[in-house]
């Protein structure tokens, strides 16, 4: 199903030019646009817009505060945001933006960030839908080779040898804060930005995944797929999964589940002495 989409936008050639956009994205259905926050406030009270191109720079209002009335009344569509600068970044993950593009918009840039909003449209009902107990992540995401090459550097490394105190600087409700590498279980790339997942939260970090990648360099991370850096002292389990496939499980609230072919299972054994 293509999302339901509003264009939030003031400048009326933008507008047109999202428009000639979007009629190249499969993944969307423009059903409305608008200049203005409180008209696209009125009519997401009437229509059900899954997904919401927002203008930072809006004439009544500013478009982070047009969402954040949005999520305030319990609203909570998907969105991305549209800047001349890169200034608002950080307050817009914070809303949980899918992207943030600075204009002038590139298609490309757009393109890929509406196909990201309809893989985030896919996880958040795989996790309604199973409690939010769990997040599986594609097996074809994976480069499996450099996976268990990983695995097993970091299963025989030596214990033994202490470690440096390592820490990440992180945005936290408007507020630079430090995270230890050990409480990170990945990191995932949006846009030029990067999310870092936690045992108990998802926090927004300016870092992109290659500069974490090697600010990374020597601990127990492992870049598995372009878009996700892997902790793997948090892996914990091997789990079997229906249809006969295997996945490598890890801490967190939300288990998250990396599948594992089963011509790997033999070698992943070994490596674990199991």
């Amino acid at each position: 199903m293509s999302l339901k989409t509003l264009i939030v936008v003031h400048d009326c050639q933008e507008r047109t030019q999202l428009r000639k956009f979007l009629q190249e994205a499969n993944a969307v259905v423009l059903v409305g646009e608008t200049p203005s926050g409180r008209e696209a406030f009125q009519l997401i009270q009437v229509f059900p817009y899954e997904l919401l191109l927002v203008d930072v720079e809006l004439d009544e209002m500013s478009g982070l505060d047009f969402v954040k009335g949005l999520l305030k009344a319990g609203f909570a569509p998907l969105v991305i945001f549209l800047a001349k600068e890169e200034s608002h970044a950080a307050e817009a993950f914070n809303l949980d933006a899918v992207d943030y593009l600075v204009k002038p918009i590139d298609k490309t840039r757009l393109l890929n960030a509406i196909q990201r909003a309809k893989r985030w449209e896919k996880l958040i009902k795989e996790k309604a839908a199973m409690g939010g107990k769990k997040i599986s992540i594609p097996s074809q995401a994976f480069d499996e080779a450099k996976l268990f090459e990983a695995l097993e550097r970091s299963w025989h490394r030596d214990r033994s040898e202490p470690l440096s105190i390592q820490k990440l600087p992180v945005e936290k409700g408007g507020r630079h804060v430090l995270i230890p590498y050990s409480q990170i279980i990945f990191a995932e790339a949006w846009g030029d930005y990067t999310y870092i997942y936690t045992a108990e939260e998802k926090l927004f970090t300016s870092y992109s995944l290659k500069a974490l990648e090697e600010r990374f360099q020597g601990t127990s991370f492992f870049r598995v797929h372009r878009k996700y850096l892997v902790n793997l002292d948090q892996v914990v389990e091997i789990a079997t999964m229906p249809g006969g496939n295997f996945y490598l499980r890890t801490k967190g609230k939300h288990k998250i589940e990396i599948p594992i072919s089963r011509r790997r299972l033999k070698q992943l054994k070994q490596i674990l002495g199991l």
